[in-house]
C-alpha cells in the first residue's frame, strides 16, 4: 500500500497529521501547516481554529522558542508575527490564454536553497552537510513511509506547497543518492503513478533535475492530486498530435523503457529537464540551465510546474498583470534545441 487504500483515507490523514503537528514550540510545523492549510477552502476552515492558537502561543513564546529553531524558520516568522493570519487568501486560480496562473502568498516566504544557484552540471556529490531528507528535525514532517516495489519511500509533506496535496517523495533516503535520476527510480515512479491514480484520481509526480529547480540535492520526487489537467497535456501542442508549438520542446512518452532511453541521453550530454509523470505517459522537457537566463522575477527558479504550464506567483498585483504573452514568451526564453 501506498500512504492510503483511497482518497478519502487519504485526506482525512493529511488532514490529521498536520493537526497533529501543531504545538507551542516549533515554528518550522506551524509554517509547514499554515501554507498547507491554504490551498483550499475546505483545509483552510479545518485548520483555522488550531492554526490561530498555536501562532497566538508561539508568537508570545517567541523569545524562548527562536533559541532551539532554525534561521530559517525564525526569519519567516517574523514576517507571518506582522499580519493577521486569517486574512492570509487560500489559492486563488485564473487562466491566461493557454496558460494558468495560481496565486500563493505564502510562496514569497520560502529560502531559495538550490533554486537560486547557478550550476555547471545536473551532477553533484550528496553533501551530509546540506539540507536533505534524513534530517532529524524533519522527523514530524514524515506523512508515510512504506515499501513500494522493494524500495523504501519516505513521503513528506512539502513546506511550502504549490500544487494540491503537494508530497516530496524521497527514494531510499538511506541511500543519500544525489538529485540524479536513476533507471531504477524512474522505472518505480512510472509505476507508482499508474498504480496511485486509480486509488487517487488525479495523482501524479514531477523531477527538477539539478539545475533545472530542484531544490534539495537528495533524490526526491514530488506528488500531487489533480484531476484537471496542465497545460502541457492539452491536445492543441504539436507534442500532443496538435496543430500549435509548445514554447519549449517536449517529447512524450508512454513507457518507462521508452522515456529512460531519452532521460539517460540527457544526463550523458549534461542538459538540465524537468519531467511530469501521468497516468499513462511522462513528459519529458530538456531546458537551459536555471542562472544562465535572464527570466522575470515571477519565473526564477522555474520547475516542473512551470513548464507545464502553470506558474505560481506569490504577489497578488502580478497575479492580476500577467497575460498569456507574457508567459509564453518568459517560457521560451528556457528552450533549448
Amino acid at each position: 500500500m501506498f500512504i492510503a487504500e483511497n482518497f478519502f483515507q487519504f485526506k482525512s490523514l493529511f488532514t490529521t497529521r498536520l493537526k497533529q503537528m501543531l504545538t507551542d514550540s516549533e515554528l518550522g510545523a506551524f509554517i509547514l501547516v499554515l501554507a498547507n492549510s491554504q490551498q483550499d477552502a475546505g483545509l483552510k476552515s479545518e485548520l483555522n481554529q488550531d492554526i490561530q492558537k498555536s501562532f497566538d502561543a508561539l508568537r508570545e513564546g517567541f523569545s524562548s522558542v527562536k533559541k532551539h529553531s532554525t534561521q530559517d524558520d525564525i526569519d519567516v516568522f517574523k514576517k507571518l508575527a506582522t499580519l493577521k493570519i486569517q486574512d492570509i487568501v487560500e489559492w486563488q486560480y485564473k487562466k491566461v490564454g493557454r496558460w494558468e496562473l495560481a496565486y500563493n502568498s505564502m510562496r514569497q516566504l520560502r529560502p531559495a536553497r538550490a533554486a537560486k544557484l547557478s550550476f555547471e552540471s545536473i551532477k553533484m556529490n550528496f553533501d551530509e552537510a546540506n539540507f536533505h531528507f534524513n534530517k532529524p528535525f524533519l522527523k514530524p514532517e514524515i506523512l508515510w513511509e512504506g515499501d513500494y516495489l522493494g524500495k523504501k519511500l519516505r513521503v513528506l509533506y512539502n513546506k511550502f506547497p504549490f500544487s494540491d496535496y503537494h508530497l516530496l517523495i524521497a527514494v531510499s533516503p538511506e541511500i543519500n543518492s544525489p538529485q540524479l535520476l536513476t533507471k531504477k527510480a524512474h522505472q518505480l515512479i512510472f509505476s507508482l503513478t499508474q498504480d496511485s491514480v486509480k486509488k487517487f484520481p488525479g495523482f501524479g509526480v514531477g523531477f527538477n533535475s539539478l539545475a533545472a529547480g530542484a531544490s534539495v540535492n537528495h533524490l526526491h520526487f514530488q506528488g500531487f492530486i489533480r484531476e484537471d489537467s496542465f497545460p502541457i497535456e492539452d491536445g492543441y501542442w504539436q507534442h500532443n498530435g496538435g496543430s500549435e508549438k509548445f514554447p519549449l520542446n517536449v517529447s512524450v512518452f508512454n513507457t518507462a523503457e521508452s522515456s529512460w532511453k531519452y532521460i539517460e541521453q540527457l544526463t550523458e550530454n549534461n542538459v538540465a529537464y524537468n519531467c511530469l509523470y501521468r497516468e499513462d505517459r511522462c513528459y519529458v522537457v530538456p531546458r537551459k540551465f536555471q542562472g544562465t537566463v535572464d527570466l522575470p522575477g515571477w519565473l526564477e527558479g522555474a520547475g516542473w510546474l512551470d513548464v507545464a504550464g502553470v506558474i505560481t506567483v506569490s504577489d497578488e498585483e502580478m497575479f492580476q498583470m500577467l497575460d498569456e504573452q507574457s508567459v509564453t514568451q518568459a517560457l521560451s526564453l528556457l528552450s533549448i534545441d
